[in-house]
């Protein structure tokens, strides 16, 4: 069911940038310090705040992660965007949503994790090139080369049995709230996360 159900994620891989990136946008805009309210800066001068803002957590991976101040390490795949974007694309109310499939009403395969990954990280991209919220058309290709280069990041991560584990019980944790009260989790999604301590850097 893993197989089949990535195998379709793959072959249908525009459609899913299409629809995702509709969902991950705005997510992007709320979860990271990209954006300044109320700036009076001239317009140029936001532009360029945005594309330095974006370029950092594009090539930190920040967007990806959070930081664990008490250990000097990092969170991986744990970032509130990435867990929202998976929320609210794989289990709204939506007819055509995964959780009406049998394997997402127990966990979030991790391909499909990483397949929201890929378009966050396009909508990064994005963010970057233009300066601003507009985001560019997001290819299949684009998404083929970020899904690639973050399967090989959890590749190696899958190698370590307890960071194994681990992945596989916040994925299954995940699921769990898609199915239990996405909307009630929705609501307050803004001001928390639960995570699981991943130390690979993508």
């Amino acid at each position: 069911m893993h197989s089949l159900i990535v195998d379709e994620l793959c072959d249908d891989l525009f459609t899913f940038c299409t629809e995702l990136k509709k969902v991950t946008i705005p997510i992007a805009k709320r979860a990271y310090d990209i954006f300044l309210q109320g700036s009076m800066m001239r317009k140029e001068e936001v532009q360029k705040q945005v594309t330095a803002a974006a370029t950092r957590l594009f090539k930190s991976s920040e967007y990806l992660q959070l930081s664990d101040s008490s250990g000097g390490t990092f969170k991986n795949f744990t970032a509130q965007a990435l867990k929202d974007a998976c929320l609210e694309f794989y289990y709204s109310n939506s007819k055509k949503a995964l959780k009406n499939t049998d394997k997402f009403h127990h966990t979030i395969p991790v391909n499909a994790m990483l397949l929201v990954a890929a378009v966050l990280k396009g909508v990064i991209s994005g963010f970057r090139e233009t300066g601003t919220d507009k985001v560019p058309d997001l290819t299949a290709e684009q998404c083929r080369i970020h899904f690639t280069n973050l399967q090989k990041s959890v590749d190696k991560l899958l190698k370590v049995p307890e960071c194994h584990e681990e992945l596989e019980d916040m994925l299954d944790q995940w699921a769990r709230t898609g199915m239990g009260d996405f909307d009630g989790y929705a609501a307050g999604s803004a001001t928390g996360s639960d995570t699981e301590d991943f130390n690979i850097i993508l």
